[in-house]
């Protein structure tokens, strides 16, 4: 023992040494192996924001829509949406601002399902006489198809603002003759161009045509689901839709779900608490989620104007409130069933 006690004295620098070099190669290796895993998180989490480019009316693949107009008294309307997040999903959103230009075409489709831009010189000149249009909401910048402007045009320098679930606008007028017997079969068809080329080129093909008006009444659905993606979901989504005016009741198990809150402090929305089958309480400030009183089932109600002279369709979002759980489609339209506790106003 003191023959190793002597030589360690002796050569104790050396051995110091030997040590210290040994502790820094493998603190630095740590630290070079964390900062690995932390840049491949990094990337990996960008590359998925990266995608973060949609529209209602536009995808990737290219998107046809035939959009159902029931008076024909006026110009039929199409309200054209891009977002900075995957639609519906508000919850992932792009931190950048997202910059593109979108191209709008008029044309038609050919036998074989093909789209033609115009070019027949009396078929554009005839434009002139009719109303085809394109405005671009943010700006109010506006282009009418036909005549000198021809049949094509460019809204340069798109912007959707990041930091939030945004979304820029787009308002299509076709001309009301779409609706009648001897419809032109005019479409717009919308490309979208992003000025990040890791985002997708967005394509969307809109039409109108004439609908039966509906019958009187409003109902509500939860989106079409798949067991598949469900729990990727953090929410979903339930539209209520339908002709008249009056009042449409549903509800939803708030054990499960709960109601995005923008539509509830949305000024637009006018809501009611139903105390009885023909008593309804308006709410002079919006209403809050945690205020309405479940029933024995779980269930909260809440009760929405409507007027379908002025909007006949709503889309509602309702988040998951325990994301770890098991969601699967049957229990989902459970906690949001279909509705139609319609009250028509007399």
């Amino acid at each position: 023992m003191n023959k190793i006690s002597k030589t360690i004295k002796k050569y104790w620098i050396t051995i110091w040494l030997i040590v210290a070099a040994i502790s820094f190669s493998l603190i630095t290796t740590y630290a070079i192996y964390t900062r690995i895993t932390i840049a491949k998180r990094v990337v990996s989490t960008q590359a998925g924001a990266s995608s973060l480019f949609s529209s209602d009316y536009m995808s990737e693949g290219g998107t046809k829509t035939i959009e159902p107009k029931t008076d024909t008294t006026t110009n039929p309307e199409v309200s054209v949406h891009v977002y900075n997040y995957i639609y519906p999903k508000e919850a992932v959103y792009r931190s950048n601002v997202t910059e593109y230009d979108l191209v709008a075409t008029i044309g038609k489709f050919d036998e074989s399902e093909v789209f033609h831009e115009i070019s027949d010189e009396d078929e554009i000149s005839d434009l002139e006489d009719m109303t085809y249009s394109i405005t671009y909401n943010a700006t109010n910048e506006i282009f009418t198809f036909g005549g000198e402007n021809g049949t094509n045009h460019t809204f340069y320098g798109c912007s959707i603002a990041g930091e939030a679930a945004n979304s820029d606008s787009f308002t299509l007028v076709f001309d009301k003759s779409e609706l009648g017997n001897n419809a032109k079969e005019y479409c717009i068809r919308l490309v979208a161009y992003p000025y990040d080329n890791d985002l997708p080129r967005l394509t969307g093909d809109v039409m109108v045509r004439y609908s039966k008006q509906a019958s009187v009444g409003w109902s509500g659905e939860v989106e079409k689901l798949d067991n598949s993606i469900i729990n990727s979901y953090d929410g979903f989504n339930y539209y209520l839709e339908g002709n008249g005016k009056g009042k449409i009741t549903f509800k939803w198990d708030s054990r499960y779900l709960t109601i995005n809150k923008e539509f509830l402090n949305n000024s637009d929305n006018v809501f009611y608490n139903k105390v009885s089958d023909d008593v309804f309480v308006k709410y002079d400030t919006p209403p809050v989620e945690s205020e309405l009183t479940p029933d024995d089932e779980g269930f909260v109600y809440l009760t929405l104007e409507v007027d379908s002279t002025d909007k006949n369709r709503y889309e509602i979002q309702f988040f998951k409130v325990d994301p770890s759980y098991n969601y699967s489609k049957s229990n989902v339209e459970g906690y949001l069933p279909d509705s139609n506790d319609w009250t028509p106003n007399t």
